[in-house]
């Protein structure tokens, strides 16, 4: 055997046993995966802004197209906790290839679909490989870096913002000079290096002996759930809000699942989500404002290359520049609330983030245009570009307040409160969108609907601040809800 066969051998014997392995071996791993991740955070904003190019090729309507949003987002929400313990048990390189196979494998699908129907169903399946690239690629990353994981994970934080600011950009350049198929046949060749670079590179890993049951029956009960409520608006929307039979039997279908679904959650080992820990006033009120939070930044900010189209009669490229603003005020404002925390703890971020970004969509209905600042003419990409980025400062700032409010009362238990946030926070992305499509339409005018949309999620995100007072501030508040529901110092159990 080689000297360098040895040494490589001993790099992998090293990760088996957790332990770092060569540094230089270990960034282009990091490389490797982290490539994987931003082309997961691509797919989530760069076909916004091909909708209404694709209304028209597809021969579609708006309520059944924004499936290809809503369902991507939501299939990644629901294989996250799944594809962490798979993982786990079967190591990450096993989760991760798999993750970049149908990946890449479903974004070429979707960009030879030849209809609106398998293009949802192929972006389902890439919602389900790019959402289990997070938890497996925290496992590799994990494996490689041992003890020097700790600032590996936070750098691979920087890759979703990244993949938000790019990819409207590069799908309204594909938009104008190319085809909208394209916004998918950009993944394969990416995926096809990444795959053979993480079979290569990427150290074998042992399967782990069965610990905790996967909870498929709770996964697949929740997904029923939610899709049938969601069919049941997409058909509503496709007959102008006209209740008929096939809604009223999709809603009662969705209630059913998810009675059933909180029964099965109840008695089961190892639940998909711990519903005892949303049983006190504060989980409940951090959840609701996540919920709602998710909506309005997942689910309406998304149509805002919509709206740029139809009411400004602006290009893909154009509307997709609009959203690069945003996308740096979030990274900005999230970093400097982070570091301001410990001074002014959770309620003043909260209360401040919700207000700006109601005030930024309270001005997005308004629907200004041809505008003047101090005499000058202010063209309208520029106009709503600085409303937009107001939209950014009011997510950065209560991003991090609303992450860690509840992780404070629960401290013991962050991944279950973690994965509940998430959770929240994305399904309120997808029926944030479901609600913009319904509502939209009622409206002829689509322009004007859109003003309308903005303007009601504006005040409804003003009437989230009682909510924000429900929720401990002060490390002697949270002490104190700690000690009534039992939790020890830890805030155990």
């Amino acid at each position: 055997m080689t000297t360098h066969a040895i040494k490589h051998s001993r790099e992998l014997a090293g990760n088996r046993a957790g332990l770092a392995v060569g540094p230089r071996h270990a960034y282009i791993v990091f490389a490797t995966v982290a490539v994987a991740l931003l082309m997961s955070s691509l797919d989530s904003t760069i076909v916004a802004v091909s909708l209404p190019t694709m209304l028209s090729e597809l021969n579609t309507d708006l309520p059944w197209l924004s499936w290809s949003l809503t369902g991507y987002l939501f299939s990644q929400s629901i294989i996250m906790p799944v594809a962490g313990k798979l993982s786990d048990r079967l190591g990450p390189r096993r989760v991760f290839l798999f993750s970049v196979i149908l990946f890449t494998a479903s974004s070429a699908a979707a960009g030879l679909a030849p209809n609106v129907y398998l293009l949802i169903l192929f972006r389902v399946l890439q919602g389900i490989g790019g959402g289990a690239f997070m938890p497996s690629v925290t496992g590799v990353v994990c494996d490689m870096f041992g003890n020097r994981r700790a600032s590996a994970i936070g750098l691979l934080s920087s890759f979703m913002p990244m993949g938000a600011i790019i990819g409207p950009n590069l799908g309204g350049i594909i938009i104008d000079h190319v085809s909208w198929r394209w916004v998918f046949f950009v993944n394969v060749p990416i995926g096809a290096v990444v795959l053979a670079l993480g079979i290569l590179l990427l150290p074998r890993s042992k399967c782990v002996a069965p610990g905790h049951s996967i909870d498929v029956t709770g996964a697949g009960l929740l997904s029923g759930a939610v899709l049938a409520i969601l069919y049941g608006m997409t058909n509503l929307a496709e007959n102008h809000g006209e209740f008929g039979l096939l809604p009223a039997v999709m809603f009662s279908a969705g209630a059913v699942l998810l009675s059933l679904f909180i029964r099965h959650e109840v008695r089961v080992a190892n639940p998909i989500i711990e519903l005892r820990v949303l049983r006190t006033r504060p989980f409940i009120a951090t959840n609701v404002y996540n919920f709602v939070l998710g909506a309005a930044m997942f689910g309406v900010i998304s149509f805002i290359p919509y709206y740029a189209m139809v009411a400004y009669g602006m290009t893909a490229g154009q509307s997709g520049i609009l959203l690069t603003p945003r996308s740096v005020a979030v990274i900005v404002f999230s970093t400097a609330s982070s570091f301001c925390l410990v001074r002014f703890r959770y309620r003043k971020p909260m209360l401040l983030g919700l207000i700006t970004l109601a005030i930024s969509l309270i001005l997005l209905s308004r629907g200004y245009r041809d505008s003047t600042m101090f005499g000058f003419g202010v063209h309208d990409v520029l106009l709503l570009s600085l409303i937009l980025g107001i939209t950014g400062v009011g997510m950065g700032v209560a991003n991090p307040a609303s992450n860690n409010a509840v992780l404070d009362l629960m401290p013991d238990k962050a991944a279950e409160i973690t994965g509940v946030r998430g959770m929240f926070r994305t399904v309120g992305g997808v029926f944030g969108g479901a609600a913009v499509v319904l509502a939209l339409s009622r409206f002829q005018d689509k322009a004007l609907g859109m003003q309308t949309i903005y303007l009601s999620f504006g005040v409804l995100l003003l009437l989230l601040i009682p909510l924000v007072f429900m929720i401990p501030d002060s490390p002697h508040a949270r002490s104190e809800h700690r000690r009534r529901h039992g939790a020890g110092p830890s805030g155990g159990q």
